[in-house]
């Protein structure tokens, strides 16, 4: 990923707060039977000034919409009731800023990424709340270099030079999807959770089940032969 950085900024200290709203939303989603058990998202640090960073381990991740109508960093950010920017550098020549507010809009602004066309093509905050001062130093800083553009979109959420952190992880925190567990009921358990319209046959054991054959065989015996004479084997028992 030497050509390539990508950052996501969260409003939220608490990184377990992040992982349970990122796992419900990825359970909305239709994960396939080939999906692994344990799927990476990549690795989180916060910072001191109250918001978290996502080193995604897939590019693009956050901007997928995983089969829904809205891509998976808006419903983030409702979910948390946060705002969320997301930084995107490729190959050291052009930036993109997608930032959503908590009601989950969305703006992108510099170059175009995926499958979002930006709004504006010069960087800068417009749905998230930043000081005048800072947002007007972003257009400043662009014509510099996208590097040096990141990093200081990177430092207001207090993660400056994030960019230079090359492939290794930004801290010891990590974000991980555990798809659900799908748990099969059997046993009684399972029959007692299904209507009985009908009364259980139990079976006997095979002892009774033996008893009950002989006493079948006999009793279908015929009684009388065709012109009325009672039967020998019938009327006298067998010694």
């Amino acid at each position: 990923m030497s050509g390539w950085r990508q950052a996501v900024f969260l409003r939220q200290r608490r990184i377990d707060v992040i992982q349970g709203a990122l796992s419900k939303l990825l359970d909305e989603e239709s994960w396939s039977a080939a999906t692994p058990r344990r799927l990476r998202i990549g690795s989180a640090d916060a910072s001191s000034r109250g918001w978290t960073m996502i080193a995604p381990e897939l590019a693009n991740f956050f901007l997928d919409r995983g089969g829904l109508s809205e891509p998976r960093l808006c419903r983030l950010a409702r979910a948390l009731h946060c705002p969320v920017y997301e930084v995107d550098v490729r190959d050291a020549t052009a930036t993109t800023l997608c930032e959503v507010d908590p009601h989950g809009r969305m703006r992108s602004s510099g170059a175009p990424v995926a499958e979002l066309e930006p709004a504006s093509h010069s960087v800068g905050f417009e749905l998230i709340e930043i000081a005048g001062d800072r947002r007007d130093r972003s257009a400043a800083i662009a014509p510099g270099g996208p590097m040096a553009l990141a990093d200081y979109l990177g430092a207001l959420a207090g993660f400056p030079g994030w960019t230079r952190h090359g492939d290794d992880a930004i801290a010891a925190g990590e974000i991980v999807y555990e798809p659900p567990r799908i748990v099969t009921a059997r046993g009684s358990a399972q029959i007692a959770a299904q209507p009985q319209p009908y009364a259980l046959v139990t079976t006997p054991p095979p002892e009774t089940r033996a008893a009950t054959a002989r006493t079948s065989r006999r009793d279908a015996l015929p009684a009388h032969d065709r012109i009325g004479r009672r039967l020998r084997s019938v009327s006298r028992p067998r010694r």
